[in-house]
């Protein structure tokens, strides 16, 4: 990140007093204060529940010069686009509206729409005979808790393994009414089409032929 910019962020942060009104912690979620840059952006702080493998990340992008908040869960990122602003005050009201809020619903594994409730995946029967860890890959969203994620989909189904790191992910999306299948091995995300559905009954067959060897081959691919 040039100095000048750099220097305008730490200048503009000095004078709001920015991080005085942020809690040491919210539901669990830890803060830390980062306030450096990285490649093109410029982090502040970050919320982070170790133990569950989720947080988010308030920066300036130089790249869009926009102010962002992007979440992880597990292995996978994401930004939320209601934080996009290129407006530092804004942002700061963002934050101070929104920030409390969207870690206490990575904290509600139920919060789920009326769209996708109505897909019943906790009373799927296949889902519910998932085993807990497959080849050193922990179950770590389960399709009875699925996960808000973007563009109208949610995370039904993910398998991690946060040594290598390398993950399983299935997506379910409210607006194609499908599933998609995307695999990640040390940050670098691939798609799968190896679990391409478009009902539940579509998707048991495709995880009772491909699930086990795809996992089995991920570990292999990062040892």
């Amino acid at each position: 990140m040039k100095d000048d910019l750099k220097n305008k962020i730490i200048a503009e942060v000095e004078a709001a007093n920015f991080f005085s009104d942020l809690p040491t912690e919210i539901d669990g979620f830890k803060f830390q204060k980062i306030f450096s840059d990285s490649g093109d952006k410029f982090n502040y702080f970050s919320y982070e529940n170790s133990a569950k493998h989720k947080s988010v990340t308030a920066y300036f992008h130089e790249e869009t010069f926009e102010y962002k908040m992007r979440v992880k869960i597990g292995l996978n990122e994401f930004c939320l686009t209601k934080f996009f602003t290129s407006d530092f005050k804004i942002f700061q009201s963002l934050l101070r509206e929104e920030l409390e809020s969207v870690i206490k619903n990575l904290n509600d594994t139920n919060e789920k729409n009326s769209l996708i409730g109505a897909k019943n995946f906790g009373e799927w029967k296949y889902g519910q005979s998932l085993k807990k860890n497959i080849e050193g890959f922990e179950l770590f969203i389960s399709p009875a808790n699925p996960t808000k994620y973007t563009n109208g989909s949610y995370i039904i189904l993910n398998y991690s393994n946060f040594d290598i790191p390398a993950d399983l992910v299935l997506y379910y999306n409210i607006y194609t009414d499908d599933f998609s299948g995307e695999f990640s091995l040390k940050g670098v995300p691939h798609v799968s089409y190896l679990f391409d559905a478009k009902n539940l009954d579509e998707l048991a067959e495709r995880l009772e032929k491909n699930l086990v060897a795809e996992l089995q081959r991920l570990k292999n691919s990062g040892n």
